[in-house]
């Protein structure tokens, strides 16, 4: 049975390594980036079936991937993760649904190993959805 592919995109490499470890661990294979470009080239060459987003990097933002992603269409379960207030990543995350985007959640940082743990093993369908809202 295939892994399912997990996709993040933050600009601190080692929240990415953070991610990565605990993912591969329950059996994700993962692909992280710092940058939008390189999220792009990622999500172009192998479209995830789970998405985290970084709400604040350097070069873009949360936002405008998000825009990004629902102009693809995309299939992914897409999580925001950020140390910005709640209210932020809610509105982040509402953005997403009105763009017809699969959202799963918010992930406040710093986010603990047991709770990524939780919410990359939920039912894509919601059934015991709240990650981390």
């Amino acid at each position: 049975m295939p892994s399912k592919h997990l996709l993040i995109v933050d600009d601190n490499p080692a929240i990415g390594e953070f991610v990565r470890n605990v993912a591969e661990g329950i059996g994700y294979s993962v692909d992280t980036q710092t940058d939008a470009a390189g999220f792009k080239a990622a999500y172009e060459a192998v479209v995830p079936d789970v998405i985290i987003l970084d709400l604040s990097m350097p070069d873009t933002d949360g936002f405008e991937l998000i825009t990004y992603l629902s102009e693809r269409r995309s299939p992914a379960r897409v999580f925001i993760m950020s140390g910005f207030g709640a209210s932020y990543q809610r509105m982040a995350a509402e953005m997403g649904d009105v763009r017809g985007l699969k959202m799963g959640g918010t992930i406040p940082k710093p986010v603990r190993a047991a709770d990524l743990r939780t919410i990359l093993t939920q039912p894509p369908d919601g059934s015991t959805e709240d990650g981390g809202t």
